[in-house]
């Protein structure tokens, strides 16, 4: 006697495997749909991060004078400088960093005419808010003046001194710290 269908025991397990690889795969699926999200969330982190050091790095590089406010709260400061980096095309803009105290959001702001804090945004013209990045515990501008211990010097006779370059606040070494929800960082910058 030959057999020409499948029992209805055969039926129901292969029915029963094809079932349980399906489920396999669709945890599989789900599994590296999460992991995608994961990686997706860490690398626009990165992204971010990196963006607002370069940012710093050159507003800081270019910095014809730099400023840093201490505030009442040790958590912050605001670094004010005049630079020759310019997010809006404008020729040597005075710039701003600081957290907005109602939603804890670093911000930089950018203007062609200097501006003092609280800023007149009504009397100001041409003045730019940039929200950099939110949910921010910690922004503090530590600032180190150069020329700690200098060793007098001496002329030798006939010899005249050098006069010492005026200090525009670009002189001198600055840590930035900033931390927020989901990291940290710290920008080093030694200035010329």
């Amino acid at each position: 006697m030959h057999r020409r269908a499948f029992t209805l025991i055969e039926l129901l397990i292969s029915i029963a495997l094809t079932a349980t690889v399906l489920l396999f795969l669709y945890k599989a699926l789900a599994t590296q749909e999460i992991l995608n999200a994961s990686l997706q969330r860490h690398t626009h982190r990165i992204a971010t991060q990196e963006a607002l050091f370069a940012l710093l790095h050159r507003d800081l590089l270019k910095a014809r004078s730099i400023q840093v406010i201490p505030l009442s709260n040790r958590d912050y400061s605001i670094l004010m400088l005049q630079t020759t980096n310019s997010l809006h095309q404008i020729p040597m803009p005075y710039v701003a960093y600081f957290v907005h105290e109602r939603n804890a959001t670093l911000v930089r702001l950018e203007s062609a005419y200097k501006f003092t804090f609280p800023v007149d945004f009504e009397g100001i013209k041409y003045i730019f808010a940039d929200p950099l990045i939110s949910q921010v515990n910690k922004f503090l501008v530590i600032q180190r003046q150069s020329g700690g211990k200098k060793r007098r010097q001496i002329p030798l006779p006939g010899e005249r001194l050098p006069t010492p370059k005026e200090d525009n606040g670009t002189r001198g070494e600055y840590l930035i710290y900033l931390q927020w929800e989901d990291g940290k960082m710290v920008v080093h910058h030694k200035g010329m």
